[in-house]
């Protein structure tokens, strides 16, 4: 299973979504997982711990490319394989675009070695590039983090008016979900509390029940190099993931 996280506004949790969601795939299904940085920021890369120095040019711009192999590239840890990124990916996205097997540049790939995994994870640019695109192109469902907040609202109903424009050429590809992060209703209780309702009335039961609180422990755990159930699997951060975990395996088996 590819998923991707995906949302065109920053700051939502794409990348912490990503880390987490794989690592409960990992700890609570026992699954193998690779985790896909697709973002120039190289947010994802430094969550495990791997700054851009480590990098050098092994990183998955030159993957994209074809002027290095995954096995020169990919990065064991505790929770998974990694393929990292570095600032130097958006200087490839022109070379990449340029392919004639654009937008199926990932997949192609990632067909040659996705037998090797249960769950493919791939955190995503906050912008409609040609990043979000191939990795769209290249998954079988994408997973929408949803800040309770106005700007995040009309995010999403862009993304998916372009989402829906892709699945054209890619019918496999399916909204596996949307919800919310960083969700703290004692705060703008009613704006928030109003906006997620909007946001499930429109989804029905594409919209998840679980909602990440927030919890200063997710910040702590990224910034030492860990996922929450490693850093903290008693805080709240932990417990919301797991239970959200629990809802897209649900899903995935219904």
């Amino acid at each position: 299973m590819i998923i991707s996280v995906v949302n065109n506004k920053g700051g939502v949790g794409k990348t912490t979504s990503t880390q987490n969601l794989g690592a409960a795939f990992k700890k609570f299904a026992d699954a193998r997982v690779l985790f896909i940085d697709l973002d120039g920021q190289a947010s994802l890369t430094r969550c495990f711990g791997v700054q851009e120095v480590q990098v050098g040019r092994n990183h998955v711009g030159n993957y994209l490319t074809g002027e290095l192999s995954f096995d020169t590239i990919v990065i064991q840890s505790e929770i998974g394989d990694l393929l990292p990124s570095s600032a130097e990916l958006n200087s490839k996205e022109d070379s990449i675009k340029a392919s004639p097997v654009f937008p199926f540049n990932l997949k192609l790939l990632l067909d040659k070695v996705k037998k090797n995994y249960d769950f493919i994870m791939i955190d995503c640019p906050p912008t409609l590039s040609g990043m979000t695109r191939i990795a769209l192109i290249a998954c079988d469902m994408y997973l929408v983090p949803l800040q309770a907040e106005f700007l995040s609202y009309e995010g999403l109903r862009n993304f998916l008016i372009y989402s829906a424009e892709l699945q054209q050429i890619s019918p496999q590809t399916q909204l596996g979900g949307v919800f919310a992060t960083r969700y703290n209703p004692k705060i703008n209780k009613k704006l928030s509390n109003d906006l997620v309702e909007a946001t499930k009335q429109q989804l029905g039961d594409k919209f998840f029940e679980t909602s990440i609180r927030d919890n200063i422990a997710i910040s702590e755990a990224q910034a030492n190099g860990k996922d929450i159930f490693n850093y903290a699997p008693d805080s709240n951060g932990a417990m919301d993931y797991y239970n959200l975990t629990k809802e897209i395996l649900k899903s995935i088996n219904q």
